[in-house]
């Protein structure tokens, strides 16, 4: 009988952490982190760069030059890609765009820093003076190349949590003996919804405190004070789940914690708040009057 239920327990585990099909779970069970994942797409990008060789790298450099180039090149760019749409993100205005939006005007920014971090490189590699070529005729290239990189940092495609219903086993210590009296049992204490949502949405996160959700296209940010990971969901059905006890939302785009709420600004009809993690998320005109009603402005609120 314990060997069966350790079986038992096995296959739960197996189902609880299910893969979309074609992948390679049944093979592979290391699950590389957030990060390594995004910058690992820009590395095999830069593979296949350095292989086909665009922009006349194939006929100016060696096979070798060329990776080494490609790798720095792409690395370069993508961190300046990322440091842009971070700084976007600390704006109040820029964070209140789409998702799509600020990865775009970050890509546009950062490609003039890469420009000539591409020239530098290309430089050194082909042994040409950095004079000589033209930054206005590079920056094209260069600031396609880093929306491209700017797209693989700023979104992943993570598949839906699934809802797999738990397998029946039969534990005897939780049998009840049917000649023993019936006693009420006390009331269970009431489910934390974020913890909840947490472990079903994130189970990464599940430890985590949930700071606030926000909408990215098709997909939702969830922002704990562990860090943050992007699922396939949408912000309206998040907030549904959640209720308004726990939290509101206060935008289009976000979903907050009260809890999470360090500090609020007020400046006549906008408003922004400040969480414990130091992100700025906007208030709406229409979700202001509901903040004050329900309290949220009352000892946190500064006026701008």
């Amino acid at each position: 009988m314990a060997a069966e239920r350790g079986m038992e327990r096995g296959a739960d585990a197996g189902v609880a952490n299910r893969r979309p099909p074609g992948s390679l779970a049944g093979i592979v069970t290391v699950n590389p982190p957030a990060w390594m994942r995004s910058w690992g797409g820009i590395v095999a990008l830069a593979l296949v760069l350095a292989m086909f060789g665009p922009y006349g790298t194939f006929l100016s450099m060696d096979a070798v030059p060329r990776m080494a180039f490609w790798c720095a090149s792409a690395v370069g760019v993508a961190a300046m890609a990322r440091t842009g749409h971070a700084g976007l993100r600390l704006w109040s205005i820029a964070a209140a765009w789409p998702a799509w939006q600020r990865r775009g005007v970050a890509a546009l920014i950062a490609s003039l820093p890469a420009t000539l971090w591409i020239m530098l490189l290309f430089g050194l590699f082909t042994r040409v003076p950095m004079g000589t070529l033209n930054f206005w005729r590079t920056w094209p290239q260069v600031a396609i190349t880093t929306l491209v990189f700017a797209v693989i940092l700023g979104r992943r495609d993570p598949s839906p949590p699934e809802a797999v219903a738990p397998a029946f086993t039969a534990d005897p210590a939780a049998v009840v003996s049917m000649a023993a009296p019936l006693v009420e049992a006390p009331p269970a204490p009431a489910a934390d919804p974020a913890a909840a949502f947490l472990a079903r949405a994130c189970p990464r996160l599940s430890d985590a405190r949930l700071l606030a959700l926000e909408a990215e296209d098709h997909y939702l940010r969830i922002h704990t004070d562990r860090g943050s990971d992007l699922v396939l969901m949408r912000l309206r059905d998040a907030a549904a789940e959640l209720g308004e006890e726990r939290g509101m939302q206060v935008h289009r785009s976000f979903w907050v914690a009260r809890e999470a709420v360090a500090e609020a600004t007020v400046r006549g009809q906008a408003a922004q708040l400040r969480l414990t993690d130091g992100t700025l998320v906007p208030v709406s005109r229409t979700a202001l009057p509901r903040l004050k009603a329900a309290g949220w402005l009352e000892a946190k609120a500064t006026e701008g």
